[in-house]
């Protein structure tokens, strides 16, 4: 299956969102609460979208109106999605002819970047939390390494180790992961910010592996909580 991510698939995900979000924030600002209402950015997967099931959940766990989700218009072969990795790559054949798969990575992370950058850096505080599922926590890291995410950060499964080693190839892929983002978030987050941060991966997740999770967490501190038994959607947890 490689990067895909398939769907709207039907996952229990209610009360793991809720319970993981609401440790991450003061409770004062959590739902029904006198404080100020949270606010959820949820950066979605490859083949997703808004309106998929861990979107769904985050509404239902916190209202509509606290959780945006905008569409990444992300692909791995679409080339009618601005930018998937195949619109990427053709751009890059033409431009960056010499490292067209290194400039195709760079390329869709930056286009997807843009569509969050708004609610970043405008509509988001200290209170907010980002949600990153799959390529959305590859988006996630690098909003994290760029200074960009004030709140927390729940990053579930994410590809950035996966698409780096699929378009730099492996034997690059090692440093370039160090370099481009363990370094960064070493530098750019304090422990109080790494502390409010979060990894979730199932241990029989076939996609994205497990142990991209792991060197993250040894490489930078931030916790990892692994679920038993869970799949890339978190279908099958014990």
């Amino acid at each position: 299956r490689g990067l895909n991510e398939p769907q709207d698939s039907e996952v229990c995900v209610k009360a793991t969102f809720s319970s993981f979000l609401s440790g991450m924030v003061p409770s004062s600002s959590l739902p029904g609460s006198m404080g100020a209402a949270i606010s959820v950015l949820f950066m979605h997967g490859l083949e997703s979208g808004p309106g998929g099931s861990k979107h769904r959940a985050l509404i239902d766990a916190f209202g509509e109106e606290k959780v945006a989700c905008p569409d990444m218009q992300m692909s791995k072969l679409r080339p009618d999605k601005a930018n998937s990795f195949v619109r990427s790559l053709a751009l890059s054949l033409l431009l960056n002819p010499l490292s067209p798969m290194r400039s195709a990575l760079r390329r869709s992370l930056e286009g997807c970047l843009d569509a969050h950058r708004p609610f970043l850096r405008e509509r988001m505080d200290r209170d907010s939390v980002v949600v990153g599922s799959s390529w959305g926590g590859a988006v996630a890291l690098r909003a994290l390494a760029d200074g960009d995410v004030k709140g927390g950060c729940l990053l579930i499964a994410p590809a950035y180790g996966l698409c780096v080693r699929t378009f730099h190839g492996e034997a690059a892929a090692e440093e370039f992961i160090k370099e481009s983002l363990y370094d960064r978030l070493n530098a750019q987050l304090s422990d109080e910010q790494k502390e409010r941060c979060l990894v979730v991966h199932g241990t029989d997740d076939d996609t994205v592996p497990i142990s991209d999770s792991r060197q993250l967490s040894d490489a930078t501190g931030i916790e990892l909580v692994e679920i038993p038994g869970g799949d890339h959607r978190l279908n099958d947890a014990q």
